[in-house]
């Protein structure tokens, strides 16, 4: 089997299922069905397909240093593309990691094993090393953010501060990511006050680096 370009590698083929046979992994997950507080009976794969799509819109308004920082060039790629593809398989292992209780589902630690799948995955793309290794990275953290943005979070500040200092390398990757994947569920729906909470600090954090 051929590498694949990342080039080739568009949300709009993605979608079309055009990779079917070169990421079978990747539509499987249209069989894992989540039902949360995040999700509402919706399936890895099109929570993944929304995540892109916001994504997508988040990265057309980037501007000034941040847009200069996704621009930057690894190897043969920006990390923009990068980021791209590792959101494509940032949940990738849920399939591995998926249980279910009383009609609610959990994936724990599936960052872990979506990393570990990406790493088979990713050998079947024109990536050097370094590229490889900065993407498996941003799968591997791309949940640190989310879990401490909370109204009750007296340390909120201090602990971002933390995440922002232990993760430099991939840290506006992993905000970035942690926004699209927020506006690519249903908290929005199943919890309003919350959403507005994280999205308002995201929006605020990501000024920050305008």
């Amino acid at each position: 089997m051929r590498q694949i370009k990342l080039s080739e590698f568009t949300l709009k083929r993605i979608k079309n299922r055009e990779f079917e046979k070169f990421i079978p992994e990747f539509y499987e997950l249209e069989e894992i069905v989540e039902n949360d507080d995040w999700h509402n009976n919706d399936s890895v794969l099109n929570h993944t397909l929304t995540v892109l799509e916001k994504l997508e819109e988040l990265l057309k308004n980037i501007r000034g240093k941040i847009a200069k920082y996704l621009n930057r060039e690894i190897t043969n790629y920006t990390r923009k593309d990068l980021l791209f593809l590792a959101a494509v398989f940032h949940d990738i292992g849920k399939k591995e990691m998926f249980a279910k209780e009383n009609n609610k589902t959990s994936c724990q630690n599936h960052e872990k094993e979506s990393a570990r799948k990406a790493n088979k995955i990713l050998s079947r793309l024109d990536l050097s090393k370094k590229e490889k290794d900065l993407i498996r990275q941003i799968i591997k953290y791309h949940n640190v953010i989310p879990p401490i943005v909370e109204p009750n979070n007296n340390k909120l500040n201090e602990e971002f501060a933390g995440i922002q200092k232990n993760y430099s390398n991939i840290f506006l990757e992993i905000l970035l990511l942690s926004m699209a994947d927020l506006l690519g569920n249903q908290l929005r729906e199943n919890n309003p006050a919350e959403f507005n909470f994280k999205i308002n600090f995201y929006k605020k954090a990501l000024h920050y680096y305008e």
